[in-house]
């Protein structure tokens, strides 16, 4: 059996604050997302796409915004959401993503991400893609990202 999944997630951006991460990899100091964990806008997309994928529900169902989830590391949903994975049976077999950004250049972080999305999950870092774009003005101060994945058991 596979399954597919997709996911989709953005932030408005403000200066300063506690940084930006995007894929569990702190990106720039200057940049922060308003939200209410770490605003990993990369990393809700994918738990999004693989608790789709595999039927298990959405993200605000297993990290509502409440005072346990306040400024929490999204990667660390993630290692949840691996596990829970893990547990129904089945293997990220693919996952592809998109993370669109003006304010800041990530072709320098995408292997860091790929790695600690790939741990995360339990996924061969060949299965992972991240693809950045920079939006050519379309999302100014904002962090946009979607993700696609295939499940299998």
């Amino acid at each position: 059996m596979l399954s597919i999944g997709y996911g989709f997630d953005a932030h408005v951006l403000e200066e300063g604050g506690e940084g930006l991460v995007i894929g569990g990899v702190v990106v720039s100091r200057e940049w922060s997302p308003k939200s209410h964990s770490d605003g990993d806008a990369l990393v809700h997309a994918i738990i999004d796409a693989l608790l789709g994928a595999s039927g298990l529900g959405n993200i605000g169902e297993y990290f509502p915004e409440n005072e346990k989830n306040r400024g929490r590391y999204s990667i660390d949903f993630l290692v949840d959401v691996g596990a829970m994975l893990h547990d129904a049976g089945l293997e990220v077999v693919s996952l592809d993503s998109v993370v669109i950004l003006e304010s800041v250049t990530l072709i320098q972080y995408l292997e860091e991400m790929k790695r600690r999305i790939s741990r995360s999950i339990s996924a061969s870092k060949s299965a992972i893609s991240v693809k950045p774009k920079s939006g050519n003005g379309l999302y100014p101060g904002q962090v946009v990202a979607h993700a696609v994945c295939l499940v299998g058991k």
